[in-house]
Parts: structure tokens; sequence; C-alpha cells
């Protein structure tokens, strides 16, 4: 007992344009949210670096304050190519004289910046310096890093800087 009654030639439900409409704006927003998803990721990943680059430099300036008598030792210092060998006097119960301390640290901050000794590299291509002017200490760590380069209109692998300038 419907009493429903329809016009000839009307219809009721959905047709199949529409669905296909709605299909084609749903995967538009879907595809939206995994471009921001995979922005994010990126961007979160550059602040990891960012973030380890940063704890290394800060690595090696407590080590310059805590032997400041040496500090000078410490600059011009590279991890370029720098040995990753650390002194025996480290393992001794009498522990390490200053200019001593000073190969330990240079060996020790190398072989974290190098990711040498371990199974985790900290950064990618990474290398440190320490340069001094006057009281002045600057540590610098780079690495590289891919980032997309709107003038090329591509991702490139850049070269980043975190650099830490202190007085003794």
């Amino acid at each position: 007992m419907n009493n429903v009654k329809t016009r000839p030639g009307s219809q009721s439900g959905i047709t199949f344009i529409e669905v296909l409409v709605t299909m084609v704006i749903v995967g538009v927003g879907l595809l939206g949210v995994a471009a921001m998803t995979l922005d994010g990721l990126n961007n979160n990943r550059s602040a990891y670096l960012r973030t380890q680059a940063s704890l290394l430099a800060y690595d090696m300036a407590d080590r310059i304050r805590l032997n400041s008598g040496q500090a000078s030792s410490y600059a011009g210092f590279t991890t370029k190519g720098a040995g990753t060998s650390v002194p025996s006097c480290l393992s001794n119960n009498s522990g390490c004289s200053p200019s001593k301390l000073v190969a330990a640290d240079k060996a020790q901050w190398a072989s974290a910046i190098q990711g040498s000794g371990g199974d985790f590299i900290f950064l990618p291509a990474a290398q440190g310096a320490v340069t001094q002017n006057g009281d002045e200490f600057t540590v610098a760590v780079n690495w590289v890093e891919t980032q997309w380069d709107e003038g090329a209109g591509e991702e490139t692998d850049q070269t980043q800087t975190f650099q830490l300038t202190f007085n003794l």
C-alpha cells in the first residue's frame, strides 16, 4: 500500500554522474592530505637533522669550556679526514693530562660527526670545524640535506650549516 506517486520520467536516488563527481572531490581531498603528510615528514626530518647538528656543536663547545686552559689547542680543528682513535689515557685510572684531553675530545667529536665506531650516523655527509678569533670561538657543523629547489624545480642536495659562537 505504497501511496507514493511518481511522475513519469522522474528519478529517485543518485545518478552515476553524481557518484563520479563525489569520488573526484574525495580523491582530490585525499591527495591533498597525502601531500601535507609528506611535507610534514620532510619538515620533521629537517628539524631532526638541525637538532643533531646543534647537539654536536654544543658538545664540542662544552668540551672546550671544560678544558679552557687548552682552548686555543682546539682552534683550527676540522673533522674532515680527522682520526678517530682515542688516546689510551681515557681508559687509565690516572686519567688524561689537559693536552691529551684535547686529542681525546677531538677524536671523540670526529667519531660522532663521521658516524664511525657505531651503526648510526647522526648527520649525512657531516663535517665539523672549530675556529677562534681572540676569546671568541665558533663551532660549525655542516651536513647535506635533500631539499626542494624552486629555481631548478626539483629536489637537490644542499649543504646546511649550524654555527655556534661563544666566548671564554
